[in-house]
């Protein structure tokens, strides 16, 4: 590990509020996290359990600030079935998917 690397490990759990995971998401790297239940923007107050019709698996999921955009919401899909996109810090549109969590959060 880079000593300049911000790693994070959240807790994903199916309790849990869509608006919390988006909270610690945006504390700990900067960009919005768009939460999806289908094709449309899940109700933040909707628990992450009910955004995944097959269940999701609860667990510990350590993210790192450099993970690439495109990687890391395809790796959040595998890991909890919920699909995710990175967004500007303002939520004004979508990040560049080739760039870093931070860097999406600047």
């Amino acid at each position: 590990m880079k000593s300049n690397e911000i790693y994070a490990v959240f807790s994903v759990v199916a309790g849990e509020k869509v608006k919390t995971l988006q909270a610690k998401f945006k504390k700990a790297f900067g960009p919005t996290l768009r939460v999806y239940k289908g094709q449309h923007f899940a109700d933040e107050n909707a628990t992450l359990g009910e955004l995944n019709k097959d269940g999701m698996k609860s667990g510990y999921v350590k993210i790192s600030g450099n993970s690439i955009v495109e990687e890391f919401e395809k790796r959040f899909k595998e890991i909890t079935g919920i699909t995710v996109q990175i967004a500007t810090p303002d939520n004004s549109g979508l990040a560049k998917n080739n760039i870093s969590l931070v860097e999406a959060g600047k």
